[in-house]
């Protein structure tokens, strides 16, 4: 329960983490981090209620896939987990542009409805992951931490995929200046070498504990093997600058992206923030409408996912998008190889929309 690594990466994380967030619990994963950010919410506030944002995944265990809100979770609804869910304008595909102002008036008006003394916290991706890579507008991070502090609700942030250079930054977060109550995160933490999760929090959720007993912990929870791989990967990262690669790699991505989009008929939209970037395939571009249903697939996009491992290249196509999602690590060279495979495929997607 003490040890040296587990001591030394709380020390760290708490450097490299947003804000004053100074306290870290260890987990075994991402969705166990979610599953106790979420109990955290409910015992600091006596309040029961978590909203949730319809385009997100917050894992796959029982309180996690009830935070989830794609269709991952439909199997294993069963009704009543205190969560509700809030659509978001902005978090829908096919679009360019929102405002932040319309999504955060769909956030008021479901906390108005639901009861502000009701609801113990929001979680969000601030970067949502599997759902899109969906990056908000300037000013919607911001106006969620103004809604919470309005009336008081912790703000929680589920940095899972999100977290540790991804988008060119230690955190998401970290673009818009926005501090979270809680923030988790796992993956990059160490470089998934070993399973690891964290929950990360300011004092003033820390403080309640000071006081209150923490119903939490599992076997393995701060193993030592894994904290010593979190502090050897997070070593890795600052020696050979890894957020910083994942930054400039970012801006020859987008470049990338932007000459598939020119060049394929069926790229509808690209988006990307660091190197956490997608492709959107569709059947039209004037109305956008997606080359595989919500929540299926289409032969095109069988056969584009087949050309791509075939070619040696592995990456999550899901619906109708192709996530790019390469290692931080990449280089000019390793990105247009990959590009290439990928410019290869999308012929299939076009032959589909002649």
């Amino acid at each position: 329960m003490a040890h040296e690594p587990r001591a030394r990466l709380g020390q760290k994380l708490a450097e490299l983490l947003p804000g004053d967030i100074n306290k870290v619990f260890f987990t075994l994963g991402g969705a166990e981090a979610n599953e106790y950010a979420i109990k955290m919410a409910r015992w600091v506030t006596g309040r029961h209620k978590i909203v949730s944002r319809y385009r997100s995944y917050h894992g796959a265990t029982a309180g996690a896939i009830a935070l989830t809100g794609d269709p991952r979770r439909w199997a294993n609804d069963i009704g009543d987990s205190g969560v509700v869910h809030v659509l978001d304008p902005y978090h829908g595909p096919q679009r360019e542009v929102d405002s932040a102002e319309e999504s955060l008036r769909y956030l008021e008006e479901t906390i108005q409805l639901e009861g502000p003394s009701t609801i113990a916290g929001f979680i969000l991706e601030p970067v949502t992951g599997t759902n899109g890579i969906l990056i908000p507008p300037d000013g919607y991070l911001q106006g969620v931490r103004e809604l919470c502090d309005r009336y008081g609700i912790l703000m929680i942030c589920d940095e899972v995929m999100s977290g540790f250079g991804r988008t060119g930054e230690w955190f998401a977060v970290n673009h818009w200046k926005v501090v979270p109550d809680i923030i988790t995160m796992a993956k990059g933490l160490t470089s998934s070498y070993v399973p690891l999760g964290a929950v990360g929090i300011r004092p003033k959720v820390a403080d309640y504990f000071e006081k209150n007993v923490f119903y939490g912990g599992l076997t393995y929870n701060s193993h030592p093997l894994a904290c010593a791989a979190a502090l050897g990967t997070i070593q890795a990262y600052e020696e050979d600058d890894m957020i910083g690669n994942a930054r400039r790699m970012g801006e020859v991505m987008k470049r990338h992206h932007q000459e598939l989009r020119r060049k394929h008929r069926s790229v509808g939209l690209t988006r990307a923030i660091g190197l956490f970037g997608i492709l959107e395939l569709v059947k039209d571009r004037k109305t956008m409408e997606p080359l595989a249903p919500f929540n299926g697939t289409s032969e095109p996009m069988k056969a584009l996912a087949k050309s791509l491992r075939d070619q040696g290249l592995y990456t999550f196509v899901r619906w109708h998008t192709i996530m790019t999602n390469p290692p931080l690590c990449i280089n000019e060279e390793e990105l247009a190889e990959g590009f290439a495979i990928i410019d290869k495929a999308l012929d299939i997607a076009d032959q589909a929309v002649a």
